[in-house]
Order: C-alpha cells, then sequence, then structure tokens
C-alpha cells in the first residue's frame, strides 16, 4: 500500500505530479486508447461473425448429408452417424461463439460508456482540484484527492486499458493462430462438401422398397426442393462473407497507410466510411445465416422424420464396386472431420482466451493495482460506500 497522507509535495516532486495529472486527463480527452480499444473490440467480432458463419454453413453442409448411407458389402454405415459428433461439437461451438461475441458486444458498450463526456469532465475537475492542493500546505493534505483521482481515472480507463491490453496480446500472439485455424475450418467444410455422397438407388423389384418408396417419396420431395434452397442460401451466405473478407482486407490496407498523426490523434473519412462498409457487410452476413439456420431447421425435422424409413431402405442391392466408391468417399468423409473437429476445439479455445479469459486476467491485475493504492479491495470499498450513503440518508430521516 502507498502512502500518501502526510507527504510533501514541493519542487521537482510537485512539478512531477502536476504533470502526470495533466498527461492523465490529456489523455482522457484525446480518446488515444478508446479509439484504438474500439478498432480492436469492432475487428475482433466482426472475426468472431465470420467464424460463426463458417460453424453454420459446415452445419448447413453435415445436415445435407446426414441420411446418406453405404453399404460394404456385410456392414450398413450412414454418414450422419459419423457425422453426428461432429454435428454437435459445431453446435456447442455456435454457443462459444455466441457467449464472446456477446462479451465483445459488452466490453464495446462498456468502452463507449466510460468514453463519454462525463467521466471526463469528473475525472479533469477531480484533477483540477488535486493540483490546487498540491500548492497549500506543500501538499501535505493532498492524500485524500490523490486517491480520489486515482479512483475516478480507474473508473474512466480500467475497462478502455483491459481492451486495450487485450488487443495487444491478441494481435501479438492469437490473432494470427485464430485466423490459420479458421482457414483450416473453412477448408475442412468446403472438402466435406465436395465428397457429395450419394445413396445407391434401392432396388425397384424389391416389393418392399417399392412400399418404402412410397411411403416416403413426398418427404423425400420436400428434402430435395429444402436442399436446394439450402445450396441457394448458402451462396448468399458464401458470397456475403466474401464481401465482408473484401472490405476488411481493404480497411487494413488503409489503416497501414495511416500515418503516426492520423492513426491516434484525428478521424480518417475514409477510414471511418471503409469502417463502416465492414459493419454494414457483416450485418448483412448476419441476416443471410439467419435465413440459412430456418432452413437447416426444417432440414432436420424432415431427416428425423425419415430416420426410422431410412433404417429399412439398407441393403438394397448396391454392387462391389459401387460401395467401394462410396467407401472411399466415406474414408475421406472421416480424415476431413477430424480435421473440422481439431479446428473448431482450437477456435473454441482461442476465441474463449480471446474474449473472456485474457480481458479477466487484465481485470484482476488492474484491481490488485487499485488495492495496492487505496489498501483495500475495491468490492470492500463498494461496499462500505453503500452502507455509509444508507446510514447517512437513515440518520436525515
Amino acid at each position: 500500500m502507498i502512502n500518501f497522507n502526510n507527504t510533501k509535495y514541493a519542487g521537482r516532486r510537485r512539478q512531477a505530479a502536476v504533470l502526470a495529472v495533466l498527461i492523465i486527463i490529456a489523455f482522457s480527452w484525446l480518446n488515444i486508447i478508446d479509439r484504438k480499444a474500439q478498432e480492436y473490440v469492432d475487428e475482433a467480432t466482426v472475426q468472431a461473425l465470420s467464424i460463426f458463419g463458417t460453424l453454420r454453413l459446415a452445419n448447413a453442409v453435415i445436415s445435407v448429408i446426414k441420411t446418406v448411407e453405404v453399404d460394404a458389402v456385410i456392414a450398413s454405415v450412414q454418414f450422419g452417424q459419423m457425422l453426428d459428433p461432429v454435428d454437435d461439437l459445431i453446435e456447442d461451438a455456435s454457443s462459444v461463439l455466441k457467449m464472446s461475441i456477446g462479451s465483445l458486444i459488452v466490453q464495446k458498450i462498456l468502452g463507449e460508456i466510460v468514453a463519454t463526456s462525463f467521466f471526463k469532465l469528473l475525472l479533469t475537475l477531480c484533477g483540477a482540484l488535486l493540483i490546487v492542493s498540491l500548492f497549500l500546505g506543500e501538499g501535505r493534505y493532498s492524500g485524500f484527492l490523490i486517491k480520489v483521482f486515482a479512483l475516478v481515472g480507474l473508473a474512466r480507463f480500467l475497462v478502455v486499458l483491459v481492451i486495450f491490453l487485450n488487443g495487444i496480446v491478441d494481435q501479438a500472439f492469437v490473432s494470427e493462430r485464430t485466423s490459420a485455424e479458421h482457414n483450416g475450418l473453412q477448408a475442412a467444410s468446403a472438402s466435406i462438401s465436395s465428397v457429395s455422397p450419394q445413396g445407391a438407388a434401392p432396388d425397384d423389384s424389391d416389393p418392399a422398397v417399392i412400399e418404402l418408396k412410397a411411403q416416403i417419396q413426398s418427404l423425400k420431395d420436400d428434402r430435395e426442393a429444402l436442399q436446394e434452397s439450402i445450396a441457394i442460401s448458402q451462396a448468399k451466405v458464401a458470397e456475403a462473407q466474401a464481401e465482408m473478407d473484401v472490405s476488411e482486407a481493404e480497411l487494413e490496407t488503409i489503416r497501414k497507410d495511416l500515418g503516426l498523426r492520423e492513426r491516434y490523434f484525428s478521424e480518417n473519412p475514409e477510414y471511418d466510411k471503409q469502417k463502416a462498409l465492414v459493419e454494414q457487410r457483416a450485418s448483412a452476413v448476419s441476416s443471410a445465416l439467419y435465413e440459412l439456420d430456418q432452413l437447416v431447421g426444417r432440414l432436420d425435422i424432415i431427416d428425423e422424420k425419415l430416420e426410422d424409413l431410412a433404417q429399412d431402405l439398407r441393403g438394397g442391392g448396391k454392387g462391389f464396386f459401387a460401395s467401394a466408391r462410396e467407401m472411399m468417399d466415406f474414408s475421406r468423409l472421416q480424415d476431413k472431420a477430424e480435421q473440422m473437429v481439431d479446428s473448431t476445439l482450437n477456435l473454441m479455445a482461442l476465441l474463449t482466451l480471446k474474449a473472456v479469459v485474457i480481458p479477466v486476467i487484465f481485470l484482476v491485475l488492474l484491481l490488485k493495482g487499485f488495492r495496492y493504492i487505496w489498501g483495500i479491495d475495491a468490492r470492500t470499498l463498494a461496499v462500505q460506500q453503500w452502507q455509509s450513503a444508507k446510514d447517512e440518508l437513515n440518520h436525515k430521516a
């Protein structure tokens, strides 16, 4: 704990203290850290949204081929049975993505709140009172105002510093790995889609097969129409993602071309316009993903209805070579599914790290600094102040 009570401030010590207060106030009004923190949150949100889109596309691909079967002379295996764990993992990863995106949005909102004029004016007022106290009695009685200024400064910069430091660590160690895993997930999803396994037609001369086909023909027609709609929706999502990726690349190019003054001390109309375009296209991706999710949900319902009937279609008379070709596709599908699992697990860990774990670590470290300055825990101080306010109100009543 630092003891500010009865500390004299004269000469160079007083000049250093005044300069430090003025620098903190200047940083508060210049929004240098705030701007960089908001840029990081925006970039991280767009990246998380892009990954979420890839996961939903992969989920749609798996849903389309879930009921396809392959006969291996003796055994009959469904592609969907092998892909079910992958599908479940994608659903879990989507939940993690939603949590990460929610965390980033909360960070953005809190950062915008503490960057308002209220907090800037409050910090400026406390700083002015502190500077005045430093010139009275050689600053012997400025200890309390120093703590008040530190408290207001912590409220002003705590969230912003957490986001800013998180962004530095992310860009140095996490972002590149996240992009690599995202590319691997996209490649695995595209490979699974390219396998496009198709079940062999059952023997039409078999009365049992004829009866089953009559029972499920309506559902299969609905499924085929829905698959076409899903393919169109997937194309829309892919197009929206491609446009968003292009906009992000252009935004990064503009950012690299900015000078030091433009990057930290002034606004750039071209950069702001491109940033707004990125956010607009991210919104378009969200809309396309919502439409795709609705179609995939309808497809899952149809597949559930067909699942029991599909069991009876196994072993419907495939030739050996047709089965062998499909088993090769099955092997390829299994390899790509394993790659998708690895990339998905890594992305879940990385996104949890960047959106939750690292911010919490920096938050704890900064609160430890608060405790070092004040000598008590921030939560204890809050409880004490709240109780003191209640006692004062009760006393007046």
